[in-house]
């Protein structure tokens, strides 16, 4: 991959005159090294050492997430996970948690504020909402931003499992979640995280997360479309969103040398990010 160059720093730019950003697809990967490689992402943007970059990728084995603040005991047979050989691990932005499989696709956004010419967490909520639309609208879905958490009892208030409520950084189809959103900001750079379900396994959220039986309104991209649609095909109508909305020209990439260093690096600091040693 070529060095990066002084055009690729930090700093304001009209997104309608087609500047480049990345495109990463890391495909399936371990949730450590998932969550690792998206702050290694973060930091990388932060010293201006990368374009904004928009990275998909999926899961393997599968692993649950939980939210930067989530409290373990509270959200997640851990005991169950572990005899199943599901991954838990923590990621650097908020929310609750997700069963992530292989039918998934799973995508992270690193832009600063100034180039997305945004400020504050729900303008630029809105304005990366508004390209997942855009792409979700090549599936054949009509998808839009929840502008406020739904109502909900003390059952759905409590539910540790993210596509059991809706808050107002997720999108709908009809009154069903169809993808769950957090984010982090530092210093004016966003990492936002994306879930997009191919299929939802509501029966296995019984068995791993510490819920009661209510039904999620909730809905996964093959259940919404009719059939099965391939990773592939998804990820790039996302990818389709990105630039019609945006503006932008995502060229195909991959991390660099830095990038996967610092990667390694999270990845192996075991009690920052993952719990699945907590009892």
């Amino acid at each position: 991959m070529a060095r990066p160059t002084a055009a690729m720093a930090l700093g304001a730019a009209d997104l309608a005159t087609h500047e480049t950003w990345r495109y990463i697809d890391s495909g399936p990967l371990p949730g450590a090294q998932n969550m690792a490689t998206d702050e290694a992402m973060l930091e990388a943007h932060l010293g201006g050492e990368t374009p904004p970059t928009l990275r998909a990728y999926t899961w393997r084995p599968p692993a649950i997430s939980l939210g930067r603040f989530q409290q373990v005991e509270t959200s997640v047979n851990v005991e169950e996970c572990r005899r199943a050989g599901i991954d838990v691990v923590r990621r650097p932005t908020g929310g609750r948690a997700i069963l992530h499989t292989e039918e998934e696709v799973t995508f992270s956004i690193v832009v600063s504020e100034a180039r997305l010419g945004t400020q504050g967490v729900m303008h630029s909520y809105r304005a990366l909402a508004s390209a997942i639309v855009a792409g979700l609208k090549h599936l054949g879905l009509d998808a839009r931003l929840v502008e406020r958490s739904f109502p909900s009892g003390p059952s759905v208030s409590q539910d540790p499992a993210c596509f059991a409520a809706k808050a107002r950084c997720d999108l709908v189809v009809g009154s069903s979640k169809v993808v769950g959103s957090a984010q982090v900001h530092r210093d004016g750079v966003i990492l936002q995280q994306n879930s997009l379900p191919l299929r939802i396994h509501v029966a296995d959220w019984q068995r791993f997360f510490l819920r009661r039986s209510e039904a999620p309104a909730a809905v996964g991209v093959w259940e919404a479309v009719g059939a099965e649609v391939p990773y592939a095909r998804v990820a790039q109508a996302l990818r389709c969103g990105f630039e019609e909305t945006l503006g932008i020209d995502l060229v195909d990439s991959e991390l660099t040398a830095g990038e996967s260093a610092r990667a390694t690096r999270l990845a192996a600091r075991a009690d920052l990010l993952r719990v699945d040693s907590l009892a």
